[in-house]
């Protein structure tokens, strides 16, 4: 997947149905100030998004579940060993 970099005056969800086999994906979405052309200071959501057909979703969701997983046997391992250190 492809994304580039896009922006809106509303913040957008990181996931986005936009038919039945087309989705929207957005990452590093943040809120940013700007001044416009009359000198007034807005705030706008950047983010990068990627279009994505089903196949490539059901992937992104595959890649998304395994990485929550590691992060969650990451935290259990570390607690663990605090544990066993009698730190906790």
């Amino acid at each position: 997947m492809q994304y580039k970099q896009a922006e809106s005056r509303v913040c957008p969800q990181s996931v986005e149905a936009i038919s039945d086999n087309r989705y929207l994906l957005r990452k590093n979405i943040r809120e940013v100030e700007r001044t416009d052309t009359g000198g007034e200071t807005i705030k706008v959501w950047v983010y990068d998004e990627a279009l994505a057909s089903a196949p490539e979703y059901a992937a992104w969701q595959a890649v998304q579940s395994a990485e929550q997983l590691r992060e969650a046997e990451i935290v259990d391992e570390y607690t663990l060993k605090l544990i066993e250190e009698g730190v906790l």
